[in-house]
C-alpha cells in the first residue's frame, strides 16, 4: 500500500462539507462542523433554506480556506514526512494481520487534506480524505483506521465477489466493516502502531452502547474474530451475525 497525499481544492473540500449538511443528515454528524468551526453561527445556518444553507456555508468556508493556505501546505509537508516514516511497518504488519502481502495492492490511495472533519472514503477511487486542523498524530490514526477498510473489502470482495455499490452507507456490510475497526485495531498488531491518544472509542461512538441482548455487540464482534480461523472466516461469521440482527442494530445507529 502506499499513499499520495494532496491538499483538496476549495471547491472540493467544501462539496464534501455540504454533503453532511442536508436535512437528511443526522445531528451526530452535522454538528461536528459546528463544532470545529464556532465562526460558523449554527442556530443560523440550520434554520435557512437549503438553497441559502449552502450559499452561508461556501461563503464562509471559502474566505477560510484562502486565509489557511499556508496551513495546509505546511499539513501537507508533515504527513507525506509521517507516511514516509512509516509505511514501511504498516505494510510489514498489515500484511502480517490480513494474511496478504499488502505491498504489492492499493499502490495508489489517495489521502486528502481537507476543511471537513468528518473523514469520508470513496473506495471506487481508492481516497480518503483526513482534517487539516488536526494533530499530526491524527494523520496516522486516519490513515491506519481507512486503510482497514480498504484491505478489508479487497478481500471481500475476492471472497464474496458481491455488489460493491453495497460497501457503502447505508448497507449493512458498511456497517460491518466501521464496526470491526475495534476489534481489527484492539486484538491484533495494528493496534501497536496507534499513537496513544487514539487507542481508545476507534470505532463510532455509537457502536460502544450498541448491545443485542443485552450483550455489547464489540464484545459480540471480538468473540467472532477469537473464533475464526482466518479473515475470512471473520467476515463471514460476522456478516451472518449482522444479518441476523440488523433491525436492532439499524435502530441503534444514531
Amino acid at each position: 500500500m502506499d499513499l499520495y497525499i494532496k491538499i483538496m481544492n476549495k471547491k472540493d473540500t467544501i462539496t464534501s462539507i455540504l454533503e453532511f449538511q442536508t436535512d437528511k443528515v443526522s445531528d451526530y454528524w452535522r454538528n461536528q462542523l459546528f463544532n470545529m468551526y464556532p465562526f460558523l453561527d449554527k442556530e443560523k445556518c440550520l434554520n435557512l433554506i437549503w438553497e441559502e444553507r449552502k450559499q452561508y456555508i461556501t461563503s464562509k468556508l471559502s474566505t477560510y480556506y484562502d486565509r489557511i493556505k499556508l496551513n495546509l501546505q505546511n499539513k501537507f509537508e508533515a504527513s507525506q514526512s509521517i507516511w514516509l516514516e512509516n509505511k514501511e511497518i504498516v505494510n510489514t504488519i498489515y500484511s502480517k494481520v490480513f494474511g496478504i502481502d499488502c505491498f504489492s495492492i492499493l499502490n495508489n490511495i489517495i489521502a486528502e487534506i481537507s476543511l471537513n472533519p468528518i473523514c469520508p472514503r470513496n473506495l471506487r477511487n481508492n481516497s480518503f480524505s483526513f482534517f487539516w486542523n488536526a494533530d499530526n498524530n491524527n494523520f496516522l490514526r486516519t490513515t491506519l483506521h481507512e486503510m482497514i477498510h480498504f484491505i478489508w473489502f479487497y478481500i471481500w470482495q475476492q471472497h464474496f465477489t458481491d455488489n460493491t455499490e453495497e460497501y457503502e452507507n447505508p448497507h449493512i456490510k458498511w456497517i460491518l466493516s466501521e464496526m470491526v475497526i475495534d476489534t481489527i485495531i484492539k486484538y491484533t498488531e495494528i493496534g501497536n502502531l496507534y499513537p496513544e491518544p487514539y487507542k481508545h472509542h476507534l470505532a463510532y461512538e455509537y457502536f460502544y452502547d450498541m448491545k443485542i441482548d443485552n450483550i455489547p455487540i464489540l464484545n459480540i464482534v471480538a468473540k467472532i474474530k477469537e473464533k475464526s480461523h482466518n479473515i475470512e472466516e471473520f467476515m463471514e461469521r460476522a456478516y451472518e451475525y449482522c444479518l441476523e440482527n440488523e433491525d436492532s442494530i439499524r435502530k441503534q445507529i444514531l
